[in-house]
This record gives structure tokens, sequence and C-alpha cells, in this order.
């Protein structure tokens, strides 16, 4: 398998921040109220996961235990941080020590992602909160990419969160660059609870998507021709969101919820987690309203497609235009991965 279908993402934190958590959540389908059961990891649990095919995502679960921080910054460094594509470190927004020694730990682990990888010295300066992705590939001539996300949100009184995230990117941003880092770096507020999980991981995995531009145009010719207000496209197991396209003509009339790809995703994993208890596999679904209609259904092997249609269109008109677009996307999505 090439270098460049294979992608090794960093999971890294201090001990208790919420990493298995959400590596449960997002990987393997479980409920939040039942992470509480999950134990400490121990020294680096490595999985591997298939996205779209040929993409593989080696994904390191570093224990934040602090013997083990300490091993992966000294005596593991070149295996640890060596040959890294994204680092996602995780901090606890309740920690008393966020940024004292949290910080300093994370400092570390930026001039190892550095040494090990020297490309990264002459990255891209960091995107704003909630900004695009940068227009350079990490991994390529950009370096390492790094997500940092602020966890156990919802610990924070709602209208403090957002002051508390742009005060620690501020404060974290300020250290890294006087510290040497030059690497690009992503904030997020997350928490187990809400959406706000899926939507940090949902531009994690794009980060590692090959053809993502590409993939848009055909998404947006797939919109016109299936007169849709708007259409998402999720990874088949996780339900993350991979691209979504949505009619520019209807978006100025329309308030759109800006949560609500998470949102579904949220939804529709808890609903797959419901069928799969009663022996019933998830296949497809739609909704009929007076206002829209929305059909929910398999498009590749390993996708998912959403189609959101205003007016008087029919479930079977929608469902057709996705059956008929299966072999072009199953297509594309071969091209993309090379095979």
């Amino acid at each position: 398998m090439s270098s460049k279908s294979r992608k090794k993402v960093l999971l890294m934190g201090k001990s208790g921040s919420g990493k298995t958590s959400m590596r449960a959540i997002i990987f393997k389908s479980q409920l939040a109220a039942d992470t509480r059961r999950l134990g400490a990891t121990i020294d680096v649990e490595s999985s591997q996961i298939k996205f779209l095919g040929g993409l593989r995502l080696d994904l390191w679960d570093c224990g934040g235990q602090d013997s083990f921080m300490d091993s992966h910054l000294t005596a593991q460094s070149s295996t640890v941080f060596r040959s890294v594509h994204s680092l996602i470190y995780i901090f606890d927004a309740e920690s008393p020590e966020l940024l004292t020694s949290d910080t300093v730990y994370f400092l570390k682990c930026l001039r190892a992602l550095r040494d090990q990888n020297p490309s990264s010295s002459s990255s891209a300066a960091p995107a704003a909160n909630g900004s695009p992705a940068p227009t350079s590939a990490p991994g390529e001539d950009g370096g390492p990419m790094v997500f940092v996300l602020l966890h156990k949100m919802d610990l924070v009184p709602v209208d403090l969160q957002a002051s508390k995230l742009a005060e620690f990117e501020n404060e974290v941003t300020k250290k890294a660059r006087e510290g040497g880092y030059k690497g690009g770096m992503q904030f997020y507020g997350t928490s187990i609870w809400n959406e706000t999980l899926y939507k940090a991981w949902s531009i994690v995995i794009s980060h590692l998507m090959p053809s993502l531009a590409s993939l848009r145009t055909h998404l947006n010719s797939f919109l016109s021709l299936s007169s849709a207000s708007e259409i998402v496209l999720f990874e088949r197991t996780t339900f993350l969101v991979i691209s979504s396209v949505t009619n520019e003509d209807e978006s100025h009339d329309t308030e759109w919820d800006e949560r609500r790809f998470e949102r579904i995703s949220t939804m529709v994993k808890a609903f797959k987690l419901g069928c799969s208890k009663i022996r019933s596999p998830f296949s497809s679904l739609t909704v009929s309203t007076p206002h829209y209609t929305a059909v929910l259904d398999a498009l590749t092997p390993e996708t998912y497609i959403l189609v959101v249609a205003k007016g008087a269109i029919q479930p079977a008109a929608l469902e057709l235009n996705i059956r008929l677009g299966r072999p072009h996307f199953a297509k594309l999505e071969a091209i993309g991965m090379g095979r």
C-alpha cells in the first residue's frame, strides 16, 4: 500500500482528557454514557481504520500518564512522532493545569513533531478557528497538521464557551510560536455529549481524504441534475461528514442550522445502533414533509449520501437519482484511491 493511502495520526493528551472515549464513540459506535466504563490507555494502542476502500488510517492512541508521556518524548520519540500526517491533541477544558503543565507537554510534543518531521518547520500559518482548511496538503509540503481539541466543553457555562476557547487558542498559539513551531494548527471546542465532537472529527477526516476538490465538483453536478437543495456525503462506518454542497440560489432564502450535518451524524449513528440491537440492519431513510423531502441511502460501498429537496419532489425520484449515480461515484472513488 502506498504512503499516500496510508495516514498515520497521533491521538495525544494528558490522562483523563477523554481521548479513548471519543475514539470509542467515533470508531466503535459506542454511546457517550457507555464510555464511563472504559479504562485508561496503556502505552500506545494502534488501530487501523479503513476509509473509502483504499485509504487506511493508522490511529495511535497514546497513553497520557506522565510516565508514558515522558517515554513518548524521549526513548520512543522517533517511533511515535516520525512520518506523522496529523496530530490530534486533547486538552481537558476543566483542568486546573490547562495553561501550565498541560500546555508544557503539548509544546514538547510540537517540538518532537518538528524534529522528526523537518518539513513541518516551513508549514503555513495557523487557520483561524472555524475557518476553511489550509490549501497546502498536510504531510506533503506543509508538514503535519495539528488539531487541538479543547474537550469537555459541556462543563463550561454556555455563555463562556466561545471566550474560553478563543483565550485558550490565543495563549497556546502564542507559546507555540515563541517556542519556534511554525506548523499549521486548528482549534475546536468539543464534548462527547453533543455534535461538536462530530464536527471536529469530520474536519480531521477531510484532511485525510484524497481528491476532495474533485469530489465536490461531482457532487455539485449531482445537485444540479437532481434539482436538490443540499447534498451531504458521509463515511459509511463512522458517519462523519466527508463533503457537502448547497444550492446557492436557495441558501440566501433559507435559514440553515450551522450544526445540521453533525446533528444528523449523531442521530443516524444512534438510530443505527438501535437497529443493530434488534438485529435489523440499517439500510436507508426517507423523510417527507410539506416543506421538503430527504433521502439518506448508500451511494458507494464506503459512503452514504443525503439528498434534500424542497417542493413537490417525490422520494422515488431522489432514490432513482441515487441509484443511477452509484456507478459513477464508485468509479470516481476508485480513481481517487488509485485503484
